[in-house]
Protein backbone atom coordinates (compact mmCIF):
# COMPACT_ATOMS: atom_id res chain seq x y z
CA UNK A 1 0.00 0.00 0.00
CA UNK A 2 1.29 3.09 -0.78
CA UNK A 3 1.93 5.44 2.53
CA UNK A 4 3.82 8.38 1.23
CA UNK A 5 4.23 11.87 2.71
CA UNK A 6 3.61 14.39 0.33
CA UNK A 7 1.49 12.45 -1.89
CA UNK A 8 -1.72 13.91 -3.05
CA UNK A 9 -3.58 10.96 -3.72
CA UNK A 10 -3.16 9.35 -0.44
CA UNK A 11 -6.15 9.54 1.89
CA UNK A 12 -4.29 10.32 5.16
CA UNK A 13 -7.01 10.78 7.63
CA UNK A 14 -10.54 9.20 7.88
CA UNK A 15 -12.43 10.16 4.63
CA UNK A 16 -16.21 11.48 5.14
CA UNK A 17 -17.86 10.09 1.85
CA UNK A 18 -21.86 10.08 0.89
CA UNK A 19 -21.48 7.76 -2.02
CA UNK A 20 -22.53 4.16 -1.72
CA UNK A 21 -20.10 2.70 -4.31
CA UNK A 22 -16.48 3.49 -4.88
CA UNK A 23 -14.03 2.53 -7.50
CA UNK A 24 -10.14 2.98 -6.64
CA UNK A 25 -9.04 0.15 -8.51
CA UNK A 26 -7.04 2.41 -11.14
CA UNK A 27 -6.77 5.44 -8.86
CA UNK A 28 -3.12 4.60 -7.69
CA UNK A 29 -4.68 6.38 -4.19
CA UNK A 30 -3.27 4.50 -1.06
CA UNK A 31 -5.54 4.40 2.19
CA UNK A 32 -4.41 4.86 5.60
CA UNK A 33 -5.54 2.90 8.30
CA UNK A 34 -9.02 3.81 9.53
CA UNK A 35 -9.79 6.01 6.15
CA UNK A 36 -13.73 4.37 5.71
CA UNK A 37 -14.32 4.23 9.64
CA UNK A 38 -17.57 3.73 10.30
CA UNK A 39 -19.12 5.42 7.84
CA UNK A 40 -22.40 4.92 7.40
CA UNK A 41 -23.00 5.02 3.50
CA UNK A 42 -20.62 2.73 1.83
CA UNK A 43 -22.00 -0.21 0.49
CA UNK A 44 -19.50 -1.53 -2.18
CA UNK A 45 -16.22 -0.47 -3.16
CA UNK A 46 -13.31 -2.17 -5.38
CA UNK A 47 -9.86 -1.38 -3.45
CA UNK A 48 -6.95 0.05 -5.80
CA UNK A 49 -5.34 -2.81 -7.99
CA UNK A 50 -1.44 -2.07 -6.44
CA UNK A 51 -2.32 -1.90 -2.92
CA UNK A 52 -0.12 -5.03 -0.52
CA UNK A 53 -2.53 -4.65 2.53
CA UNK A 54 -6.04 -3.66 3.54
CA UNK A 55 -5.38 -1.67 6.52
CA UNK A 56 -6.11 -1.90 9.89
CA UNK A 57 -9.73 -0.36 10.87
CA UNK A 58 -9.94 0.26 7.15
CA UNK A 59 -13.99 -0.58 6.97
CA UNK A 60 -14.47 -0.86 11.10
CA UNK A 61 -17.59 0.15 11.72
CA UNK A 62 -18.77 0.27 8.18
CA UNK A 63 -22.25 -0.99 9.14
CA UNK A 64 -23.92 -0.99 5.65
CA UNK A 65 -20.70 -2.48 3.82
CA UNK A 66 -22.04 -5.58 1.61
CA UNK A 67 -19.05 -6.06 -1.38
CA UNK A 68 -15.41 -5.28 -1.51
CA UNK A 69 -13.04 -6.23 -4.12
CA UNK A 70 -9.39 -6.42 -2.56
CA UNK A 71 -6.12 -5.62 -4.07
CA UNK A 72 -3.90 -8.57 -5.50
CA UNK A 73 -2.47 -10.79 -3.48
CA UNK A 74 -3.09 -8.34 0.05
CA UNK A 75 -2.10 -9.01 3.51
CA UNK A 76 -5.50 -7.97 5.68
CA UNK A 77 -5.00 -6.13 8.79
CA UNK A 78 -5.99 -6.04 12.85
CA UNK A 79 -9.91 -4.98 12.60
CA UNK A 80 -10.14 -4.09 8.87
CA UNK A 81 -13.84 -5.32 8.18
CA UNK A 82 -14.73 -5.40 12.63
CA UNK A 83 -17.97 -4.31 12.45
CA UNK A 84 -19.34 -4.52 9.10
CA UNK A 85 -22.38 -6.79 9.96
CA UNK A 86 -24.07 -6.01 6.29
CA UNK A 87 -20.71 -7.24 4.57
CA UNK A 88 -21.78 -10.91 2.08
CA UNK A 89 -19.24 -10.63 -0.54
CA UNK A 90 -15.48 -10.08 -0.69
CA UNK A 91 -13.96 -10.75 -4.10
CA UNK A 92 -10.61 -11.79 -4.43
CA UNK A 93 -8.84 -10.08 -7.57
CA UNK A 94 -5.66 -12.74 -7.26
CA UNK A 95 -4.47 -14.31 -4.08
CA UNK A 96 -5.22 -13.30 -0.51
CA UNK A 97 -1.60 -12.87 2.55
CA UNK A 98 -2.21 -13.46 5.69
CA UNK A 99 -5.23 -12.28 7.38
CA UNK A 100 -5.49 -10.89 10.79
CA UNK A 101 -7.19 -13.00 13.38
CA UNK A 102 -9.97 -10.26 14.75
CA UNK A 103 -10.11 -8.65 11.25
CA UNK A 104 -13.69 -10.23 10.46
CA UNK A 105 -15.04 -9.59 14.33
CA UNK A 106 -18.44 -8.85 14.23
CA UNK A 107 -19.30 -10.01 10.68
CA UNK A 108 -21.58 -12.64 9.62
CA UNK A 109 -20.06 -15.65 9.76
CA UNK A 110 -20.94 -16.56 5.90
CA UNK A 111 -19.46 -14.16 4.10
CA UNK A 112 -19.00 -15.37 0.69
CA UNK A 113 -15.87 -15.14 -0.91
CA UNK A 114 -15.41 -14.91 -4.91
CA UNK A 115 -12.24 -15.90 -6.86
CA UNK A 116 -12.54 -13.31 -9.56
CA UNK A 117 -9.42 -14.72 -11.53
CA UNK A 118 -9.06 -17.98 -13.91
CA UNK A 119 -5.17 -17.41 -12.08
CA UNK A 120 -6.51 -18.76 -8.61
CA UNK A 121 -6.44 -22.54 -7.85
CA UNK A 122 -9.61 -22.27 -5.66
CA UNK A 123 -9.22 -25.76 -3.53
CA UNK A 124 -5.85 -24.30 -2.55
CA UNK A 125 -7.07 -20.63 -1.78
CA UNK A 126 -10.41 -22.23 0.23
CA UNK A 127 -7.77 -23.71 2.21
CA UNK A 128 -5.15 -20.93 3.09
CA UNK A 129 -8.35 -18.55 3.91
CA UNK A 130 -9.75 -21.42 6.18
CA UNK A 131 -6.43 -22.10 8.15
CA UNK A 132 -6.31 -18.36 8.35
CA UNK A 133 -9.57 -17.85 9.66
CA UNK A 134 -9.71 -20.51 11.53
CA UNK A 135 -13.42 -21.69 10.40
CA UNK A 136 -15.12 -22.75 7.00
CA UNK A 137 -15.78 -20.81 4.15
CA UNK A 138 -17.77 -20.66 0.54
CA UNK A 139 -15.74 -20.16 -2.25
CA UNK A 140 -16.96 -19.34 -5.55
CA UNK A 141 -14.69 -19.86 -8.84
CA UNK A 142 -14.68 -17.82 -11.86
CA UNK A 143 -17.84 -19.40 -13.17
CA UNK A 144 -20.06 -19.16 -9.77
CA UNK A 145 -19.31 -22.33 -8.87
CA UNK A 146 -19.33 -23.36 -5.18
CA UNK A 147 -15.91 -24.75 -4.49
CA UNK A 148 -16.02 -27.71 -2.31
CA UNK A 149 -13.25 -28.88 0.07
CA UNK A 150 -11.04 -31.98 -0.58
CA UNK A 151 -10.71 -33.05 3.01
Amino acid sequence: MKHLKGNKNTFQKRMYCKKTEIDLSKSGTGLFPGAFYMDRHVEKVILPDDAGTVSANLFKGCINLKEVTLPIDPDIGEAAFEGCKSLTDIHISFYVGSIATNAFRGCRENIRFHADSSGINPKTLKQHIEKELGHSIELYDISGNLVVSTD
